[in-house]
């Protein structure tokens, strides 16, 4: 049984809930943790509350009420939705993927992202809660202690992402060989070095197409792509359009 199912499974953790006065367990509590982002959508997907991590810049009626598919790039949100629905449909809590989320500047970064089922009085699925934290930043190690070396590899990737990258270099720096990596990455990115390394790359330069006035060439030259057409076929097999249409989409302003 997972641990974290475990902890609400015991009688004596039942009984003292259940004397509590309702509302006490506010999600208003996740306001003072700022690096988190946590969110309740109902059945449809519909965001009904978010905390200002959550919020970022944004105006609360730009998001309250709408669904994933009208606030991010549909590639992500396509993901989003149907782990929304796989929640929903099984009644099991998804903990910890690591995954793409858009970032406040309309970049994306890797998010650790944990979602439960939300029940009705009646025991009825009426939508999910779910909680995101970066990986593997300069803020610390915000993953579960087991994938604390993982965050670490994670964060010096990223440090590097103007620099060509091989996977042989990043196990010996990490001190592993190469298929103890891919083993590593497998197991807690469902993934594997060589396209992670692509990704964080990538995801660096959605940050970059937003938040600078580099051209197009300069900012696929800033993440390590010598050739600009390569840094293009590159962008367009992860993010599923060019950087300018990236940055033509979603540049504020």
């Amino acid at each position: 049984m997972n641990k974290l199912t475990s902890l609400f499974d015991g009688e004596l953790v039942t009984e003292f809930l259940d004397s509590l006065i309702p509302g006490q367990i506010s999600p208003v509590l996740f306001q003072a943790m700022p690096d988190v982002m946590f969110w309740l959508k109902n059945e449809d997907g519909e965001f009904l509350f978010f905390n200002d991590a959550f919020l970022c810049d944004k105006e609360v009626a730009d998001v309250l009420g709408k669904t994933d598919a009208e606030l991010m790039p549909s590639e992500l949100a396509r993901v989003y939705i149907e782990d929304d629905r796989q929640v929903m449909a099984s009644g099991e809590p998804q903990w910890n993927k690591v995954e793409l989320v858009v970032t406040t500047n309309g970049g994306v970064e890797w998010r650790a992202t944990s979602k439960v089922p939300l029940k009705n009085r009646a025991g009825v699925i009426v939508g999910t809660a779910g909680i995101s934290r970066r990986v593997g930043m300069d803020e610390g190690l915000p993953v579960p202690s087991q994938q604390r070396d993982i965050a670490a590899i994670v964060g010096a990737i990223y440090k590097n992402v103007d620099k060509e990258i091989k996977v042989v270099d990043v196990a010996e720096a990490a001190g592993v060989s190469v298929s103890s990596l891919e083993r590593l990455f497998k197991a807690n990115m469902n993934t594997t070095p060589k396209q992670f390394i692509i990704q964080a790359k990538i995801s660096t330069a959605c940050e970059r197409l937003i938040g600078t006035n580099m051209s197009v060439k300069e900012v696929g030259a800033s993440v390590g792509y010598s050739d600009h057409a390569n840094f293009t076929r590159g962008f367009r097999r992860v993010m599923k359009m060019s950087p300018t249409d990236y940055r033509r989409n979603y540049r504020k302003g």
